[in-house]
């Protein structure tokens, strides 16, 4: 419904106007996300909350974790984890489910793959003003480090773009490989500090050095929660890594696409 909705606002716009077609690509998509449902937008925050609630009572009462700010950490850990997983297992699906706009529309591909992030952007922004929000009730306060924080979110914005083109090529010749990406997230969930200590990872530094969205979730940790500068040399191969992938991304893509639709 969505899609035939778009066609005669596509062809209506001028054809120059590509932030205005990703804009209402974006907004479209954030929307039939919520379609229907009661509580809307408010279901993006009860997943990471609910998985909150789990794992601060299993890690305070159990394991008896002694982080300051225990439940922060743990939120702000899931809030980007959670965008780094629900984006790249949409972008597995992202041409095969905007076939219809491809096939159709005359639009840039990459404006399909910039829409479907955006959108999960305004999720990503809507948790961490939350975060925020209760971040008041608690006993710290933030400096001048936390200005790095939009660089680190850049930095995730540009790894789950390269791993997306990726991904979405791969399941076009494989489409079992959603399976396998499923069993990935579950197991790389627990090699990234979200509810251990940062410290962990640096006694298994090979694990931080491979793991681009570990230093990512530590570095966020340390300017937002401790209000200590960001690990600059993770900061530096964090960002490596993310531009090497969506420069890959972009080599793949643009040898396979044109054979995408032919394929599906």
């Amino acid at each position: 419904m969505f899609n035939k909705l778009l066609k005669p606002i596509f062809e209506s716009l001028p054809e120059n106007n590509k932030l205005e077609r990703i804009w209402i690509l974006a907004k479209t998509d954030f929307k039939k996300r919520y379609y229907g449902s009661s509580l809307g937008i408010v279901w993006a925050l009860i997943n990471p909350v609910v998985q909150l609630l789990i794992f601060y009572y299993v890690f305070t009462v159990f394991f008896k974790t002694v982080i300051e700010n225990f439940s922060l950490y743990i939120f702000l850990g899931l809030v980007l984890w959670m965008f780094f997983a629900e984006t790249t297992k949409k972008g597995i699906h992202l041409i095969h489910s905007k076939r219809y706009l491809l096939e159709n529309i005359r639009i840039n591909k990459y404006d399909i793959y910039t829409s479907g992030i955006l959108s999960n952007i305004f999720s990503l922004l809507f948790n961490l003003f939350v975060f925020f929000g209760i971040a008041i009730f608690f006993t710290f306060s933030y400096n001048a480090n936390i200005s790095y924080f939009p660089l680190l979110l850049l930095n995730l914005i540009i790894l789950v773009f390269g791993i997306s083109l990726l991904l979405s090529i791969i399941y076009i010749y494989l489409r079992d490989f959603e399976h396998f990406w499923d069993i990935f997230l579950l197991a790389a969930f627990w090699i990234n500090p979200i509810v251990y200590s940062d410290e962990v990872l640096y006694d298994n530094a090979i694990i931080l050095y491979v793991n681009p969205v570990a230093g990512i979730i530590m570095n966020s940790h340390r300017c937002l929660l401790f209000g200590q500068a960001i690990d600059f040399t993770i900061f530096f191969w964090d960002f490596l890594y993310a531009f090497i992938l969506l420069g890959i991304g972009i080599i793949v893509f643009n040898r396979h696409s044109k054979k995408v639709i032919e394929i599906l």
